[in-house]
């Protein structure tokens, strides 16, 4: 069943719930009532109905997801789901909310995340913290737990992983207890050079949405997987950085191609 039958379907589920059923969802297909996606909009457009928003949404290879408001009769397209921004996906009266996981997590049947607590790790400059609390394990988000620079011109954090990795996917967590918003911006980038702005990046930069909510962790999926040595985040302009974990998976090296046949 293509994802535009598998729409229908849901629509049709959805009225027979009658306002009872608030989320349905199967190894590969998830649907919320009263929930929408926000920050990952790529296109808008008004329709008269959710089942041409999820037929536009699955005839474009960007759509990961998207939102459909009852009111408005406007169809967001989204190019990430809620399980890749976790803390954007949120409660919206009369908004329906649609993904379709299997597309939006293939590829991924290779990927482990790797410990990188402890790595080497440098900085544009310190506050009261050094990189290296970006990588020290804690779960912390409080700023004597993240990684701090002074307000330059354009802040960088950098981890060296000693070798070359497939890198697929980064997570970082954000400071918990105040000023989340300064992550705002931030580019994530991967790849064999010690300059980080002369590596490719690694996802979309970190929008106003995804900044603003306290001690959430945003995900950066690289697409393609990047073979790189050194893992990065720098803000492209005057600003703050603080860090409080960084996590990374990868894929074996030889599937770095994109090929995706791990058993």
């Amino acid at each position: 069943m293509n994802v535009f039958m598998e729409g229908l379907f849901l629509i049709l589920l959805v009225k027979s719930c009658h306002g009872q059923c608030r989320h349905w969802s199967t190894p590969e297909f998830h649907f919320a009532s009263n929930r929408k996606l926000q920050g990952h909009v790529f296109q808008m457009k008004a329709v008269s109905t959710t089942v041409i928003c999820g037929r536009d949404c699955s005839m474009d290879p960007q759509c990961a997801s998207f939102n459909y408001d009852a009111g408005s009769h406007l169809c967001e397209l989204n190019n990430q789901t809620r399980l890749q921004s976790p803390c954007t996906f949120v409660e919206k009266q009369d908004s329906f909310y649609f993904d379709e996981s299997k597309k939006t997590t293939a590829g991924t049947a290779c990927a482990r995340e790797f410990s990188i607590v402890g790595k080497p790790a440098e900085q544009s400059s310190m506050h009261n913290n050094g990189a290296a609390a970006a990588v020290d394990g804690s779960s912390s988000s409080a700023i004597t737990h993240c990684s701090y620079t002074l307000e330059d011109p354009a802040p960088w954090w950098r981890v060296d992983l000693g070798e070359d990795h497939c890198i697929s996917k980064v997570r970082i967590l954000n400071r918990g207890d105040c000023c989340s918003y300064r992550l705002e911006d931030a580019v994530v980038r991967a790849g064999d050079n010690t300059t980080v702005t002369d590596n490719p990046t690694c996802g979309s930069p970190v929008t106003a949405a995804q900044a603003q909510p306290l001690g959430c962790t945003i995900e950066f999926d690289c697409s393609p997987e990047l073979r790189a040595r050194y893992v990065s985040v720098d803000i492209p302009g005057k600003g703050i950085l603080q860090l409080c974990e960084v996590t990374v998976e990868e894929i074996p090296l030889d599937h770095c191609s994109g090929e995706q046949n791990c058993q």
